[in-house]
């Protein structure tokens, strides 16, 4: 996953990981429910995790690898996450 994100260019939305669980902030309860959702509609179980639960400003994206999810799939999501966040 780490490599996906530095070849995207998006290790500055990413919080720093060596577990399977990878946080991608993005600031405001809105637009997180929003990546989230077109995430899910594209089969990625994504999940919003929202301020008060974090802190106002540090809403994020809760990505979980398992064993299942094949390069190709992480590629995807990277890919698609940089199509969402990127103007």
């Amino acid at each position: 996953m780490q490599q996906c994100i530095l070849d995207a260019q998006l290790t500055h939305y990413f919080i720093p990981s060596q577990s399977a669980i990878h946080c991608c902030v993005i600031k405001g309860n809105k637009a997180t429910k929003d990546v989230a959702a077109l995430l899910q509609q594209n089969k990625f179980d994504v999940k919003a995790i929202l301020s008060p639960t974090v802190p106002k400003g540090q809403e994020r994206l809760r990505i979980c690898l398992h064993s299942y999810n094949t390069k190709e799939d992480i590629k995807a999501l990277v890919r698609l996450l940089k199509e969402l966040l990127t103007p």
